[in-house]
């Protein structure tokens, strides 16, 4: 059996967990796909969905639209060739904003019987407090926290945070396995020095291809090219 088979006969056990990471991927680089591979890794998760946002509740509107920014991200994860990634379009085909709740609702639905893992940045998960139905979300799933090395966890487990992850905290990854929702794990991962607003604006001042292929796949650089994608003035995001 080859290791895409493998993987994905683990990913549709009926109890087997199912990852999930969320992002406006404008464009996808190579420090969202190796973060998502690293973690997929590192926690044992067969499976692990990068979402990308319709209507960015708490971002500025993207530069790509949604097709775009879709058909890259699905490039991208082919280039990195990590089987246990796949791209979910159902955030960018829904009526209603890039709520997570909603999100998780629909994936909750659909696999009933599925640990549901988010996976998000730290400095997004400061303000989850602020999300809509934020409370909801553990009832759906388990949120796996990206750390960075230096980063001070007692900003995470602080008093003002308390509500969100008192009662909530593992640090057993089998715990993310053997219940559906609930856990908050945190997860330590290798600094990326890429960004997706560094990318924009390489591209929009008119740097040759040579600049970019550290950043992001060949085969995005060769659809943003084939596109005239971020030639005018970026958008910071």
């Amino acid at each position: 059996m080859s290791l895409a088979s493998e993987f994905q006969a683990q990913a549709s056990h009926p109890t087997a967990p199912l990852a999930l990471m969320g992002g406006t991927f404008d464009p996808v680089h190579w420090g969202h796909l190796r973060v998502a591979s690293e973690t997929a890794a590192a926690l044992r998760l067969p499976e692990l969905r990068l979402v990308p946002s319709k209507t960015p509740v708490h971002r500025t509107r993207p530069g790509a639209t949604e097709a775009q920014r879709f058909d890259m991200l699905a490039l991208g994860i082919s280039a990195l060739n990590d089987p246990a990634l796949r791209a979910d379009n159902r955030e960018i085909t829904r009526a209603t904003p890039s709520y997570t709740a909603l999100t998780l609702e629909s994936l909750r639905t659909e696999f009933p019987t599925r640990p549901l893992i988010w996976v998000i940045g730290v400095d997004a998960f400061l303000h989850i407090h602020t999300w809509f139905q934020w409370r909801r979300l553990f009832e759906l799933a388990h949120f796996v926290v990206l750390n960075r090395p230096g980063f001070a966890v007692s900003q995470v487990l602080s008093l003002e945070m308390a509500d969100v992850w008192q009662g909530r905290l593992t640090r057993d990854i089998d715990a993310l396995h053997a219940t559906t929702h609930g856990r908050v794990y945190l997860h330590t991962v290798t600094p990326q020095a890429i960004s997706a607003t560094a990318i924009r604006n390489t591209i929009a001042a008119g740097e040759a291809d040579q600049a970019l292929l550290a950043l992001l796949p060949a085969p995005v650089l060769a659809y943003i090219r084939a596109h005239h994608l971020y030639t005018q003035s970026p958008i910071a995001t």
